[in-house]
């Protein structure tokens, strides 16, 4: 075999085997871009991804710990800065401690602010804690199961029935009965978690982010850039190859 024909060959065999890889790709490439073109018709922009795995890719984890507190017939859950009533978020805290019942209102604590809010999860106050003590809060409590009671650096602090004043208090044996986080019900803590992390990207935007490659951030986005050049050089190199075969064709 001579140096020409020996090249011939050579290409050939790169122009198969870069062939057989890239039509994966173009196959996928077509038919994503098909769904993209009709997503509206398909009704991909109103469907949302739910699994797990994409949601902790698309960075809507799970949030670290959710702390639970029953007050009266419901729940109060703090996930991360968001505060929810059952499964309802209701407002932001930061650095949630308790939550009760006063047999009126619900009352959040996190370690710098109270909130106060209605039976249906209506903000109706927010209480910052620094005007009243300089540390912040560390656990809440009721007294007599109606008079709201707190803990800073040690201190106890009492409200009066409305929530306006605030005085320093003994804490007695006799004292708050404080409020600890509690197991919820997994139905809850599962509906929290659900509302938490959010409804997750469209299917629209899934494909999107496949058909461009950017889903795997920028490796993803050089690696089909180099798909892309393959598929160029697999062009070209068909058409070169078709044009010998017509130059060293024989007419019949």
């Amino acid at each position: 075999m001579n140096l020409k024909k020996l090249k011939s060959s050579k290409a050939r065999r790169l122009h198969r085997s870069l062939g057989a890889g890239a039509s994966i790709f173009v196959l996928f490439m077509v038919l994503s871009g098909l769904a993209i073109n009709h997503s509206n018709g398909l009704g991909l922009d109103q469907r949302h991804v739910s699994q797990s795995f994409l949601l902790d890719w698309y960075g809507l984890g799970k949030p670290e710990k959710i702390h639970s507190f029953a007050v009266g017939d419901d729940w109060l859950s703090f996930a991360g800065s968001q505060l929810y009533l059952n499964e309802k978020p209701v407002a932001t805290i930061s650095d949630g401690v308790g939550a009760v019942f006063n047999g009126e209102i619900l009352i959040a604590a996190g370690s710098n602010e109270l909130l106060l809010l209605d039976h249906d999860g209506n903000l109706i106050e927010r209480i910052p804690w620094v005007p009243i003590g300089a540390a912040p809060i560390e656990s809440i409590g009721l007294y007599d199961n109606t008079i709201v009671s707190v803990k800073s650096a040690g201190q106890l602090w009492q409200a009066d029935t409305q929530l306006l004043n605030w005085r320093q208090a003994d804490d007695s044996s006799a004292g708050p009965l404080w409020v600890t986080s509690e197991a919820a019900p997994d139905d809850l803590q599962e509906a929290v978690t659900a509302s938490y992390r959010g409804e997750g990207p469209s299917l629209e935007r899934l494909l999107l982010d496949l058909h461009s490659g950017r889903i795997f951030g920028t490796i993803g986005v050089l690696v089909y850039d180099l798909l892309a050049l393959a598929l160029g050089f697999l062009s070209i190199s068909g058409l070169v190859l078709w044009f010998r075969g017509r130059r060293n064709g024989k007419p019949k």
